[in-house]
């Protein structure tokens, strides 16, 4: 059940930090959106390449029955993904603040990025812990 709630608490602060970016874009003037816009296009397709080769290297750990092989030395495979993914998100949401810092961007903007940014770790930070919980009792029921 805690699985689920901490499941939900992500998808929610998710969407909700994805509103309040957006209703902060509105807040930028056309040029100034270009110019964002612009300035993000290179991380993001970097950013897209390194979350697909996460999820992959995980996917083929899994073909290759490594994943089994991990969880009897003591590493629980799952927990390691989702701290990656962690990690992964907690590291562009702090590269793009500091990259929209240095720009001349109205305070409101940046105002509305930070809470976006910290709802959506709250919402993934949610998932981890309900997650390590969730695999902490499935280990128990063995």
């Amino acid at each position: 059940m805690i699985f689920y709630a901490g499941l939900g608490v992500m998808i929610l602060t998710t969407l909700l930090g994805r509103t309040v970016k957006e209703r902060g874009m509105k807040t930028l003037s056309h040029e100034q959106l270009g110019f964002v816009m612009a300035s993000f296009s290179k991380m993001r397709i970097v950013g897209m390449y390194i979350l697909f080769c996460i999820v992959g290297v995980y996917l083929v750990l899994g073909y290759l029955k490594w994943l089994d092989y991990l969880a009897e030395v003591g590493i629980n495979p799952t927990v390691c993904y989702f701290v990656l993914i962690m990690l992964y998100i907690v590291t562009s949401q702090g590269l793009s603040i500091a990259k929209l810092r240095k720009m001349d961007l109205p305070a409101e903007y940046l105002r509305s990025v930070y809470i976006g940014a910290g709802l959506q770790l709250l919402g993934i930070s949610a998932l981890l812990i309900a997650t390590i919980n969730f695999m902490g009792h499935s280990m128990e029921l063995r």
